[in-house]
């Protein structure tokens, strides 16, 4: 699992092979631990186990998170990682939760990430499963604690509003330009470690989710699409987050909502680009759709063209320039829905079968 003498693991529960595991960092989070790991244990319902990784905690987590294992009978792994290493983070956290699964993981099981601040919906292993029937990698929806977003000061919310029609309409564009088999609407742009389902062979073949301390999950994601995995954003594959604004990380929803208070021009989402550049990627990446379905290479193709068309590169906006933005976005989404678009009618209907030769 490590090399680091320090990272000591125990088991609980019955030894029997799982057909999943929700693996989960956690760092000073002994007041949300307990309730994430009875959401995971409802969704889970006795067909797996639970790992979870502590990983640089000061406060109860540890005590918390054994204690809980031991009142419950559920099966799991807990792993203290007291000092990791400067520089890692939750990227580190996760890979270890994840090798300690796989060893307990049934050859066609499936491994589930989540956060130690969140709650998994009842149904989220049973959606997750449904989704990898088409796709091989499924980024789940992240909705925010209802009565924690409810107290928040009105500006998140009015200055968040603008942000959310953008990602509509980019939606909706991505849709007519760039329709992916699998992964039609109802969909989104937001992948995210709070709620991610694979199987091992994906996992091992993109290196694992790489040992970073922020975005480890979108840089995962990004890899899994560039070996030409099928990337499923599901809207039924559901998990609420917290809203407080003293994350554990330099990143994430904390960070956005600080900076909506704190920022009278606060960075967007990296998801979303200006208009034009939403429509030249859209249709760059729909081209390269078309010509590789069916056939391995797609994803390296996109990687090679981000990496020699520097006008293809993503470019992130502040709040005014989205707002300046949105109005043109509008515009060329009118114009698409009018003016027939280069779609292929290969693209809809059935998702075509997993790619067994994944592009170098």
């Amino acid at each position: 699992m490590s090399g680091d003498a320090r990272v000591a693991q125990r088991t609980y529960g019955s030894a029997d092979p799982w057909a999943a595991a929700i693996t989960i960092p956690a760092r000073n989070e002994a007041d949300r631990v307990s309730a994430c790991l009875d959401a995971a244990a409802i969704a889970l319902a006795g067909r797996g186990g639970i790992v979870v990784t502590v990983n640089g905690s000061t406060d109860a987590t540890l005590d918390l998170v054994r204690a809980w294992f031991v009142t419950t009978g559920t099966s799991g792994v807990v792993i203290n990682d007291p000092a990791p290493p400067v520089g890692s983070g939750v990227g580190r956290a996760r890979r270890l939760a994840i090798a300690a699964a796989c060893v307990r993981l049934r050859q066609d099981g499936t491994i589930l990430t989540t956060d130690a601040d969140s709650r998994v919906a009842p149904d989220w292993l049973d959606a997750n499963l449904a989704e990898l029937t088409r796709a091989d990698l499924v980024c789940g929806t992240v909705l925010p604690e209802p009565a924690e977003i409810s107290a928040l000061p009105a500006i998140i919310s009015e200055k968040g509003a603008p942000e959310g029609e953008y990602f509509a309409l980019t939606l909706a564009i991505r849709a007519l330009l760039d329709p992916v088999p699998h992964d039609l609407e109802p969909t989104h742009i937001n992948p995210a470690g709070a709620s991610l389902a694979f199987r091992m062979p994906l996992y091992t073949d993109v290196g694992g989710i790489p040992d970073i301390a922020v975005r480890e999950d979108r840089v995962f994601v990004e890899h899994a699409e560039s070996r030409d995995w099928r990337v499923r954003h599901s809207s039924i594959a559901q998990v609420w987050t917290s809203c407080r604004l003293d994350g554990r990380t330099g990143d994430g929803m904390s960070r956005a909502l600080r900076e909506r208070i704190d920022n009278k021009d606060p960075i967007v989402d990296e998801a979303l680009n200006p208009a034009d550049l939403t429509i030249l990627q859209a249709r760059v990446k729909g081209q390269l759709r078309r010509e590789f379905a069916g056939k391995p290479g797609f994803g390296a193709a996109w990687a090679q063209a981000l990496e020699t068309r520097p006008e293809l590169r993503s470019h992130r906006m502040f709040l005014s320039e989205l707002q300046t933005n949105l109005p043109q976005l509008r515009s060329k989404l009118a114009e698409l829905q009018v003016v027939p678009t280069d779609r292929s009618p290969t693209m809809g209907g059935e998702s075509p079968p997993p790619l067994q030769g994944h592009s170098a």
